[in-house]
């Protein structure tokens, strides 16, 4: 449903607006007062403003230039009863969208409002399109094995090979993924993505293959599935080492044959779909014991990369946590420049069992609860207290080592004690799965105090 919000000192004229905009099931804020504008646009997020020229407190066109700055991708239609050609090109100069004259036509609006939907639709997609496509896809670091990573991207991505993405939960294996599309010839294409863990698996086969009105209970329409979708572009099945035994063996039918069938379909389809998958897990193990299928492993490891872990890269740690810092900045709408020494010195000393996701994680709270424009010492600890061992860690390897699974500790139990002990939403502050998650609990002795 779109969501206009409509501006003009005529209420008989907002009335009957609304009345004809509600019928017509768009949802409609009107205000006399154009004062109360700016404000109220900056709480909500319209599709569409339509604004009147004349107004006694403020010129419409004063409006339209301060619309323009406070929400540049909002479409602005301008309304007026006395204006003529001149104003109508100057509203089109100033940023205007369209300019209709009163008494409207209803369909003439209503048809001017849906085309200005779209055109939002349609910057907001380019804009996203833009920002994803950033030469490698959002991927940061200076380390050896970075730039080891980038290089393999940069050889193979040109190419149709099946590839099979490695590394622990948060290096960042959607990243490598989406740097492989972006950077192939199917960057122009559809580039879509599953995760094969959080879909049951009764319900995975029809988001993959699509399914057919009536196949079964709650499927009251058609359906196309992923592959469809991708049709042309890149799909990524992440986690595929959760996917089930019978679903696995249709997936590999469907990579022999270049054909989908829908559930209840009878009729195979033809698609054309670069597929990238990945995993957390050791597929050979499991291929050892039964629950992967060796055909299967064989036919999307035509390439294998393995994502390194942070722990691994920590020469990456400053460049990520300063490209983190800088993001958060933006979304919050912050003054945050940079960070202290003595506080690079402690991001870098922490392990991260969360990998990069945890890093960004960490550097969001500080962002959030900081008043300083450069990050310090006293941030971090503000933020996560147990930062104050760490930071004071002797550096030989046994103590090292005791000193970070006492923190890993500490910091478990705090998240925990945060989200009043709900595993799913920890695991996923954490940065890693609840599997995971349960892992760590056990090796350090953690267990849910009662009442919880």
């Amino acid at each position: 449903m779109s969501k206009v919000l409509a501006i003009d000192d005529d209420l008989g004229f907002l009335r009957s607006l609304e009345s004809l905009l509600k019928y017509k099931k768009i949802e409609v804020d009107t205000i006399q007062n154009p004062l109360d504008a700016e404000e109220l646009s900056k709480r909500n997020c319209y599709d569409c403003i339509l604004l009147d020229v004349e107004m006694p407190e403020m010129n419409g066109f004063d409006l339209l230039r301060k619309f323009n700055e406070v929400c540049p991708s909002t479409p602005l239609i301008m309304i007026s009863g006395k204006s003529g050609i001149p104003d109508a090109v100057q509203a089109i100069k100033c940023g205007a969208y369209d300019f209709i004259e009163k008494p409207l036509e209803a369909e003439r609006l209503l048809i001017a409002i849906q085309n200005a939907t779209n055109k939002k639709i349609l910057l907001e997609d380019k804009q996203n399109l833009i920002n994803d496509l950033s030469p490698f896809y959002h991927m940061t670091g200076e380390s050896v094995a970075h730039r080891s990573l980038l290089q393999i991207i940069q050889k193979y991505a040109p190419t149709d090979i099946k590839t099979l993405i490695l590394g622990e939960t948060g290096v960042g294996k959607e990243l490598v993924a989406g740097a492989i599309h972006y950077n192939s010839k199917r960057a122009g294409k559809p580039f879509i993505k599953i995760n094969c863990a959080a879909i049951p698996g009764e319900l995975l086969e029809s988001e993959l293959f699509g399914h057919s009105k009536g196949s079964y209970t709650n499927a009251i329409s058609d359906y196309e599935g992923k592959f469809l979708r991708a049709n042309g572009g890149t799909l990524f099945l992440d986690e595929i080492g959760d996917m089930e035994l019978l679903l696995q063996a249709k997936l590999l039918r469907v990579l022999e044959s270049g054909e989908v069938e829908p559930v209840g379909s009878a009729t195979p389809k033809k698609v054309d779909v670069r597929v990238v998958t990945a995993s957390n897990k050791n597929l050979n193990t499991m291929i050892e014991t039964g629950k992967f299928r060796k055909d299967l492993f064989h036919r999307i490891n035509a390439l294998t990369i393995t994502v390194p872990p942070l722990r691994e890269r920590k020469e990456d740690i400053p460049l990520l946590s300063r490209f983190f810092l800088h993001e958060f900045a933006k979304i919050y709408n912050k003054r945050l420049v940079d960070i202290t020494p003595d506080a690079m010195d402690m991001l870098i000393a922490y392990d991260y069992p969360g990998n990069i996701r945890e890093l960004k994680n960490m550097i969001e709270n500080v962002a959030i609860l900081t008043n300083n424009v450069i990050i310090d010492h006293d941030d971090l600890l503000q933020a996560f207290p147990i930062l104050r061992s760490f930071s004071l860690l002797p550096m030989q390897n046994s103590l090292l080592e005791s000193a970070t699974d006492h923190f890993e500790r500490d910091y478990i139990i705090q998240k925990l004690t945060e989200n009043n002990w709900k595993i799913v939403r920890t695991a996923s502050e954490l940065g890693i799965d609840r599997t995971s998650l349960f892992k760590k609990m056990k090796k350090f002795g953690i267990t849910k105090p009662k009442g919880h």
